[in-house]
């Protein structure tokens, strides 16, 4: 039985389907539904959310539902105009300890739980959507200690970034595939899973910099040196950020655990910041006239698409670290 899913973002009507759900668990060979903290043992039967493709409303799905009360689709639907969550099999409002679920929480969830944009079919975690909606939602903000937090999020950084780093080197044509993100499993070695992105990282770094000496002796314009120097820096940056994800696992202090996230934060800010300017550069004119006689910039042309995943992934992880 498939537990997490696709999660397809075209709306109909007045509401979206979602597969995936928070209050779905697997406990050993058991699965489980906890919605409104019940502990409701469930047949879970995989059904592709495409097959409600004709519902445009609450209405219509509440026609949908299973006249079993213990099957479960192990999918949801947000309804824009109650701003909640409801089961898809058995109709029933999502609820966490005692509270509705706002469909703004699941929503943010699944943005940072994928390195995917939103407009892309997605697999989502139903266990990982549950932490995320208890450790960073304003609706939930009693339930867990600082700590407890703290280390939720540390095992978010530490796994997304993984994944960043994978789809990034699909799509770097200055880069090797480093693998999949089905190759990231839980107690996965980060270093040696990164190693080869690393090693690219220090070769992209040493190519702009020589870029960067040739352009300086050729007095070329201010504009292409900068570039150059950008994205050496960027490299720096991303090289940067990962030696910094790298060192989560091992620290246990709370205090230096935050202050360990708030560098990423700032590495991750100065990302984007250096990822915009480089971006907007290689959509210029003058860009485009240059790069036609000049092989070096030709890994910069290919840039543009790279750069708005780069914009997207380090958008979420400012998002969460900000909650701090």
């Amino acid at each position: 039985m498939t537990i997490g899913g696709s999660q397809d973002s075209d709306r109909q009507g007045t509401i979206r389907l979602i597969r995936g759900c928070p209050c779905f668990k697997v406990f050993g060979d058991e699965k489980l539904c906890v919605n409104d903290d019940s502990v409701l043992e469930v047949d879970v039967v995989d059904v592709d959310t495409s097959l409600f493709g004709f519902a445009r409303s609450k209405e219509d799905m509440d026609k949908e539902r299973s006249e079993d009360d213990n099957i479960c689709y192990a999918s949801v639907f947000i309804d824009d105009i109650t701003n909640r969550i409801y089961c898809i099999s058995q109709g029933w409002v999502l609820r966490i300890h005692g509270r509705d679920v706002p469909a703004s929480d699941i929503e943010d969830a699944l943005q940072f739980m994928s390195t995917k944009d939103l407009t892309a079919s997605m697999e989502i975690c139903s266990d990982c959507i549950y932490k995320f909606i208890l450790t960073l939602s304003d609706t939930y903000a009693d339930t867990m200690t600082k700590q407890e937090k703290a280390d939720e999020i540390r095992k978010y950084v530490d796994k997304f970034s993984l994944m960043i780093a994978v789809k990034h080197s699909d799509m770097d044509d200055m880069m090797q595939s480093i693998g999949s993100e089905d190759d990231i499993e839980e107690g996965v070695d980060s270093f040696a899973f990164l190693r080869s992105y690393l090693v690219q990282l220090l070769e992209q770094q040493s190519y702009w910099s020589k870029i960067h000496y040739e352009l300086n002796n050729e007095k070329a314009d201010d504009w292409l040196i900068k570039l150059a120097q950008m994205r050496e820096l960027l490299a720096r940056l991303e090289f940067q950020f990962y030696s910094q994800t790298l060192q989560l696992r091992d620290i246990a202090d709370f205090n230096l655990l935050i202050k360990m996230l708030q560098f990423i934060l700032k590495t991750s800010d100065e990302i984007l910041v250096l990822n915009e300017s480089i971006h907007t550069e290689i959509r210029s004119m003058r860009f485009t006239s240059l790069v036609k006689d000049d092989e070096r910039f030709k890994h910069l042309a290919s840039y543009g698409e790279k750069s708005r995943t780069v914009e997207h992934n380090f958008s979420n992880i400012l998002q969460i670290l900000s909650r701090l």
